[in-house]
């Protein structure tokens, strides 16, 4: 006897070969303790029978699920929940059986119901040879209930979990949709807030009355803090789409980004921020990210730090390591869990933000092979970026 190799007749892309390893285990072993050829298990959902897995120990493989074979003898043998054993047709007390195995060419052949807790038919199995077998019937009839039972808990974990990973692919794609939205209604925002920036710079700088440049100051701070949450969004909607991989590898010159970034801000806040820059070679990275990274850490800093304090940054290389050094005293008490905070969506006790600045900041450090450490130390907070100048280099 053979089962034709022919394809699931439905396709269901949530099946994987994984999910009948427990019962091919199963079916392997029957056929080994029995001497039988083939291993069979049927399935019932609801009213409806299907294959479930059809083991050829001979060439030790599952073979085609959809064999009408096996259905046309399953259906003319199957009689309730009572076992079958037949050794050899030829001697079997029922002729009809005796009909059904000889026309597809066979001489054994073993039915055993699978039954769930409520003792309803979820299942059978079956086991089947060409040639007679002589089996011990008494040691089969402990063997299968255990059998049986295994595969019954087999069928709820193997549903349970290929519906888990059905439900997962969808929150996938509905994740990745609501990412494309985020970043297309974010791009579609950038430039219409970068224009009132723009516009509240020009007019400041035309206007002598001082009540009319502090509202336009006021303008210009709460589109910078706009700007800020929308270079936000599409960072982090870029960093999810991307899956953290970076394409642009080039060496950059840090200390020039790094001091036009300090600029920009020491402008805009009215600060002063204390740089040492010392790096005498270009590193490897993606400009425009780690110009980000830079961005969110000093920002992080002139809005959680003390306005009276001096922020300090350190540039420099180190061991094959470029590093992005920043301290500040903090204004409120720090969780103790500090790597809390690179969690999305963690907000400062002032923040009006996303809570994604830190987030982000590391996230472009993983891309770069780097990472960003934290440390507390006598009210004083500071952040270090570091990422190898040479790939293969350790991190300190």
């Amino acid at each position: 006897m053979t089962f034709p190799h022919r394809p699931n007749q439905q396709y269901d892309r949530y099946i994987k070969e994984s999910d009948f390893n427990s019962c091919k285990r199963i079916l392997e072993a029957l056929c080994g303790h029995t001497k039988m050829r083939y291993g069979l298990i049927r399935k019932k959902d609801g009213q409806t029978w299907g294959n479930w897995c059809v083991y050829d120990y001979q060439y030790q493989k599952i073979v085609a699920k959809n064999s009408e074979t096996y259905v046309t003898i399953y259906q003319a043998i199957r009689k309730g929940l009572s076992p079958i054993y037949i050794g050899d047709s030829d001697l079997c007390s029922v002729s009809q059986w005796t009909d059904i195995l000889q026309k597809f060419g066979l001489k054994s052949y073993i039915s055993y119901p699978i039954i769930n807790k409520k003792d309803a038919i979820i299942g059978h199995l079956s086991l089947m040879n060409a040639e007679p077998v002589n089996f011990d019937q008494s040691k089969l009839e402990i063997l299968l209930p255990v059998c049986s039972d295994l595969i019954a808990i087999d069928f709820k974990t193997v549903i349970e979990y290929r519906n888990t990973r059905r439900k997962l692919e969808q929150e996938l794609n509905y994740s990745k949709n609501r990412e494309l939205v985020l970043s297309s209604l974010a791009h579609d925002l950038n430039n219409p807030v970068s224009i009132v920036k723009v516009i509240s710079q020009y007019l400041q700088g035309n206007i002598k009355d001082e009540n009319q440049k502090s509202l336009l100051k006021k303008i210009e701070e709460a589109s910078f803090r706009m700007k800020g949450i929308i270079d936000d969004v599409l960072d982090f909607s870029s960093i999810r789409l991307d899956d953290g991989f970076m394409r642009v590898r080039d060496n950059q010159r840090m200390d020039s980004l790094i001091r036009q970034i300090l600029s920009e801000f020491e402008l805009l806040h009215n600060r002063t921020l204390i740089a040492h820059i010392n790096l005498p070679i270009d590193v490897p990275c993606d400009h425009h990210k780690m110009g980000r990274a830079f961005a969110n850490l000093i920002g992080n800093a002139i809005k959680h730090g003390n306005p009276h304090q001096n922020i300090e940054i350190n540039a420099f290389i180190r061991k094959e390591n470029f590093i992005f050094s920043i301290t500040n005293e903090v204004s409120y008490p720090q969780s103790s869990d500090l790597t809390d905070l690179f969690k999305p969506f963690i907000k400062g006790a002032n923040s009006n933000g996303l809570g994604l600045g830190l987030f982000i900041a590391n996230e472009i450090a993983k891309i770069h092979k780097g990472k960003i450490t934290v440390n507390l130390k006598d009210n004083k907070i500071t952040f270090n970026l570091m990422i190898p100048i040479d790939s293969t280099a350790p991190l300190l």
